[in-house]
């Protein structure tokens, strides 16, 4: 394992940058930050490309379980002393591992192709602006069993560190794709798809809707909910959560759970009567 001690090693310089979205854009590479988001995203078929460790803060328990996940670990790793960790880390983790990969692909091409249901649910995210409501939408469709997650005019990164972490690594497992919202409207059309738009405005009770069948849950942006684009469409209908006190809405991470978990009840049901 080679060691590494200077803030001027080129290795490091390059980590340094995929801390930004400019850094990762430009390299075309991302960083992952801690042993948990680091196994599921080799269990979920990602490579490492360089592993910087810090002898002192891993755990054996952590190498033990990369080395099994990942055969070619000892050619890609990297140790490094505490300080360099401190300066190589996102926040605060300090688990003793930093894990550099290719950025995998998120196009719809891929993604189209990874629906193998016949009634599949899928999720729709547009204009999402914080990380970790990303990571925690990424995080309820992975718990509830969504298909995939379509992130329409993204304004923040699917591999943003505060994402990945935020998702608990499930970012790396959940079928994604990032595209912009008129490809995304006429993809949905090409593949007739229920759309549900959440909403408040003229909405009908979410709990109301069948949920069975190809469905498509949209969510919008944090301070807006979803663009115009969506209420222009016909063949579109905005459903609404009840909100029972004096709060107007959830915030989005909260009501894409709701949704999701509603979906699968209504789901198990038609399975279990099968």
């Amino acid at each position: 394992m080679e060691s590494i001690s200077s803030h001027q090693n080129p290795r490091i310089k390059k980590l340094i940058q995929l801390h930004r979205s400019r850094g990762r854009q430009k390299q075309n590479r991302i960083a992952i930050f801690g042993s948990r988001e680091i196994q599921r995203a080799i269990s979920a078929g990602i490579d490492p490309q360089e592993l910087f460790i810090c002898p002192q803060l891993v755990s054996p328990e952590t190498l033990d379980s990369i080395r099994r996940l990942n055969s070619g670990f000892e050619s890609v790793a990297h140790s490094v002393t505490v300080e360099l960790f401190e300066k190589i880390c996102f926040g605060d983790r300090s688990d003793g591992i930093v894990m550099v990969a290719s950025r995998p692909e998120l196009s719809i091409e891929k993604f189209t192709e990874s629906l193998k249901s016949e009634s599949p649910l899928i999720a729709i995210a547009e204009n999402i602006e914080k990380p970790g409501n990303l990571g925690a939408i990424l995080r309820s469709v992975d718990g509830a069993g969504v298909d995939g997650l379509i992130v329409a005019d993204p304004a923040t990164d699917w591999y943003h560190p505060n994402t990945i972490r935020a998702s608990l690594g499930t970012c790396f497992s959940v079928q994604g794709c990032l595209s912009d919202t008129a490809t995304v409207q006429s993809w949905l059309k090409r593949n007739d798809f229920q759309v549900i738009v959440a909403s408040l405005q003229g909405a009908k009770d979410f709990f109301e809707f069948d949920l069975t069948g190809r469905t498509a849950i949209v969510l919008g942006n944090e301070a807006n909910g979803v663009s115009d684009a969506w209420h222009a469409e016909r063949e579109m209908v905005a459903g609404k959560l009840p909100m029972l006190g004096i709060a107007d809405s959830l915030n989005v991470s909260a009501a894409a759970a709701v949704m999701f978990y509603e979906a699968r009840r209504q789901r198990l049901g038609i399975n279990r009567n099968a």
